[in-house]
């Protein structure tokens, strides 16, 4: 072979190998770039589904939030059509209580008889209206109807509406069920809407009782007697009570467990959904007060959620197609991508900064004057186009100007920000707190009327006073409560809630003052 040839053979030789080694350059390139597009879209997609999750747990608490607070709600309505009533007929009873009743749903009313006056009650039921009435208890092993036990006082139930089939005989005392004598006494001395735990119902379903005291005016009470009429009680069957209403997708998507929260029934399960709960990380629980009852809800996805959720084949195509991705695409195309995330990120940063500087007080992070009289105008307009309350609460720090002498400005600024810090932890998130002078704030309060924002204000007056502020001591401020009163200007709204404000402050300081409506 010449020279020629070997020098051409070893050309083509180094041409192959630098080939080979780029095409492998951009395989490994590829790869790894593929790698790391699948660790970032995992993380991703764990983060969306976690959001999602949330999601889906807030909406099912909330509907279940505002089904059980509707119980409580309808309860107290036909209470008080009961006090506001010297005596309802059964027509009367099933008139007023009929729109009201859902299904799976029971409202009943059970007056307090004394023995002496069983007859004369039966006679006038009967007069009423009421038929196939019979005094009778039920026996709590066989079910059964029995004879009237022989007690100081019985408590009958006279009316019933349910919207099922099982028939119930008025006149029958509940007190000798199981479970109800200690309900009722509850409500007795609390004087309040009491819920029990899930008891059997009179279809042999397990059921939650809302049972509301009625008492006479006590101006009308004989002496030595509580002038207890008698109980309305609604049962609402605790499987509907957590279901009805929920679309049947949203039903599989999440597994409930529902439980009393209190020390006697720490963990007792009540109720668990049909949909079973899938093995995963995610995981949340939520407080649920509903009267004088408290119960943990426990929310855990099915596998039905799971895998309307899963990546698995969004996964194995961006594997199939970034192993084929050259180098250079790759590499620009996953720039391109980043470089303009960032920037639209960092936009968006510098765009929140700049608007929380403009409606933000920059030392104790409250909204300042300028966004105050924006919202007020704002929520004015609301108020009076949708007939709402609306509250404000302008306050101010007493003797502040004695604290920045003896103590100092940052001691000052200090009571300024933990003051504050208190207030937001009294206050609902609605609430709006906003610093509109040196030691003067404004507290907003929308959808609150007169008698809750004065509450609140005694409330604050008290949070702030009661404990001592670092270095400074012993703080109280002095409030002016105002209600805003339908075409009113926002001048005179505030006016009002100024000079409430200083009347507290001519009056003593340290006292809230209601303005003058």
């Amino acid at each position: 072979m010449s020279k020629e040839q070997e020098m051409m053979s070893s050309r083509q030789n180094a041409f192959k190998a630098s080939d080979v080694s780029l095409c492998a350059l951009v395989f490994l390139a590829g790869v790894a770039v593929t790698v790391l597009v699948l660790i970032l879209f995992v993380g991703s997609e764990q983060r969306t589904v976690n959001v999602a999750f949330q999601l889906e747990v807030d909406e099912r608490f909330s509907r279940l939030q505002r089904r059980f607070n509707t119980q409580v709600l309808k309860l107290d309505v036909v209470k008080r059509f009961f006090i506001n009533a010297d005596d309802v007929t059964e027509k009367e009873f099933l008139g007023f209580v009929t729109p009201l009743v859902g299904e799976d749903e029971a409202y009943s009313w059970v007056p307090r008889i004394l023995e002496k006056d069983l007859q004369s009650f039966r006679a006038k039921a009967l007069l009423n209206g009421t038929s196939d009435f019979s005094y009778h208890e039920i026996n709590p092993v066989t079910g059964e109807k029995i004879p009237l036990s022989s007690r100081p006082e019985h408590w009958i139930l006279l009316y019933l509406l349910k919207l099922d089939d099982v028939k119930i005989v008025p006149g029958m005392d509940v007190m000798a069920r199981p479970g109800r004598q200690v309900l009722m006494s509850k409500a007795r001395e609390t004087h309040q809407i009491v819920v029990s735990e899930p008891l059997k119902m009179t279809n042999g379903q397990s059921g939650i009782f809302f049972v509301a005291p009625v008492f006479q005016d006590y101006l009308k009470v004989p002496s030595k007697d509580d002038g207890l009429q008698g109980f309305v009680v609604s049962t609402v069957r605790l499987a509907s009570l957590m279901e009805q209403g929920i679309p049947s997708p949203s039903l599989q998507r999440l597994n409930v467990r529902l439980s009393l929260f209190d020390t006697q029934h720490q963990g007792e399960t009540i109720y668990q959904s049909q949909a079973p709960a899938a093995p995963s990380e995610l995981y949340a629980q939520r407080l649920l007060k509903v009267a004088d009852q408290n119960y943990l809800m426990q929310f855990r996805p099915s596998s039905t959620f799971l895998v309307a959720n899963s990546n698995v084949l969004s996964v194995s195509l961006i594997a199939v197609f970034g192993v084929g991705l050259t180098l250079l695409l790759t590499l620009m195309v996953y720039l391109l991508i980043t470089q303009r995330a960032r920037a639209l990120s960092l936009v968006d940063e510098r765009t929140q900064d700049l608007r929380l500087l403009n409606i933000t007080d920059h030392l104790t992070g409250v909204y300042n004057r300028r966004y105050f009289e924006d919202l007020m105008e704002r929520l004015l307009i609301e108020a009076d186009e949708h007939d709402k309350p609306l509250s404000l609460i302008l306050f101010d720090v007493d003797h502040f100007k004695c604290i920045n002498d003896r103590w100092g400005h940052q001691c000052g600024d200090n009571v300024l920000k933990s003051l504050c810090a208190r207030i937001r932890s009294a206050t609902r998130n609605t609430d709006l707190l906003c610093r509109t002078g040196g030691e003067e704030f404004a507290l907003i309060c929308p959808d609150s009327e007169s008698n809750d924002t004065s509450r609140l204000a005694e409330k604050l007056r008290v949070l702030i006073s009661a404990l001592p502020f670092d270095e400074a001591g012993e703080v109280t401020c002095s409030f002016g409560v105002a209600t805003w009163v339908p075409s009113e200007s926002f001048d005179a709204f505030i006016r009002r809630a100024d000079t409430a404000m200083y009347s507290a402050k001519s009056s003593g300081r340290d006292q809230v003052q209601l303005a003058n409506p």
